[in-house]
């Protein structure tokens, strides 16, 4: 146990019950030389979200954020991004629409269901974002689900208030759509995704769902692109595959990190997804959340994370540990949406706490959010250290 029976003596009965109900939030215990997590009760933050489609308060991806000087940017989407301009993450204001103008194949950006799941600040200033595109029509004429999700790249030297389209990026072979599937969501593509730059700006990786029809290529996928390529990126990306960085990202084969154990398309689907990245300043580590689905229509299995110290070695991802049972996700979640928050835990991210901290960049204490709720917070401890 991470809690010690030594703690209890002299609490009182209620300390006690309150005190064991902590120890149990706590992560599992990780492998031997690998980072470890405790997960503790927070003060509630609810990321105000997108209202439109008839909802309130709806988040449906990883939500990014930034900082410019004094001025946190945080974006929350569904069906497109909308933005929050304020102090910081305790103060959160509501979100307006962001301008979106742009094209792909002839069809509007501001009018296709567009979501922001990552974004970088450069240097000089200028935003890039990349998103999640869900193309119409897919399966059948008219019809929006099942689709076969594309990534695409945009810039934005207003911090995000508008942005401009820099293309797609990234998709999924030719004729890999199953039109047979099971899932309501995804009949193939690439999507549900975070992105992340190296320590020295060489490349922007980019870790994603991949929904194609054949069984090898399910899963979590890595890519990536040289950071100098970052405003010309339309066909500079390459996917892992076959041990290197061989496959184009349009179009192209992939290797799996965390590849799926049942097929995403037979009903009982057993896959890893939806993974948010960041870098811990505390571990000198990357961490990723990710979601797991236990059927073809994502219903979650908990929460899990995974380590690498190299971005460049898509081998050196520890084995995913669950940190948060289906039952921890349905009670740290109260009072979220029922459909993507409680009943399947969908988005797990994190948010670093101190000034310059965002969902890419925490240290040894991070708020936690599932589908934009936190009532929790992550610990992190290197490994052999003990943990509270």
């Amino acid at each position: 146990m991470l809690c010690f029976m030594k703690q209890f003596i002299g609490l009182s009965l209620a300390a006690a019950v309150a005190l064991l109900a902590a120890c149990r939030q706590s992560g599992p215990p990780s492998a031997p030389g690998s980072p470890s997590v405790t997960v503790r009760e927070a003060p509630l933050i609810r990321f105000p979200g997108v209202s439109r489609l008839d909802k309130k308060n709806a988040i449906d991806c990883n939500s990014p954020a930034h900082w410019d000087g004094d001025t946190f940017y945080l974006f929350n989407s569904y069906g497109q991004p909308w933005r929050i301009e304020t102090t910081d993450l305790l103060h959160l204001t509501p979100t307006v629409p962001t301008r979106m103008p742009g094209d792909i194949g002839g069809l509007k950006l501001e009018d296709l269901y567009i979501w922001l799941e990552s974004t970088w600040k450069d240097d000089d200033g200028t935003l890039y974002g990349w998103y999640h595109y869900e193309p119409d029509d897919v399966c059948a004429p008219k019809s929006h689900l099942p689709t076969s999700p594309k990534i695409g790249a945009l810039r934005s030297k207003d911090n995000g208030a508008s942005w401009e389209h820099l293309g797609v990026v990234f998709e999924a072979p030719p004729d890999s759509d199953d039109c047979a599937t099971k899932s309501r969501w995804d009949a193939g593509g690439h999507g549900d995704f975070s992105v992340i730059a190296d320590r020295n700006k060489e490349y922007l990786y980019f870790l994603f769902s991949s929904y194609v029809k054949d069984f090898a290529e399910q899963g979590v996928g890595i890519a990536r692109m040289p950071y100098a390529d970052r405003d010309n990126p339309v066909g500079k990306a390459r996917k892992w595959h076959s041990g290197g960085w061989n496959e184009p990202g349009l179009g192209g084969r992939l290797t799996p990190i965390l590849p799926a154990k049942v097929d995403w398309h037979g009903g009982n689907a057993d896959l890893f997804w939806g993974p948010s990245i960041h870098w811990n300043t505390y571990l000198e580590t990357y961490v990723v959340l990710l979601n797991r689905a236990v059927d073809s229509v994502m219903k979650g299995d908990g929460t899990y994370i995974a380590f690498n110290s190299d971005l460049a070695d898509p081998d050196g991802w520890s084995a995913p540990l669950q940190i948060l049972t289906p039952a921890d996700v349905a009670s740290a979640t109260e009072g979220g949406d029922p459909t993507n928050a409680k009943n399947y835990g969908w988005y797990p991210q994190v948010i670093g706490v101190g000034k310059g901290e965002t969902d890419k960049l925490a240290g040894q204490v991070a708020r936690l959010f599932i589908a934009g709720l936190s009532r929790r917070e992550l610990v992190f401890y290197k490994p052999g250290e003990a943990t509270d």
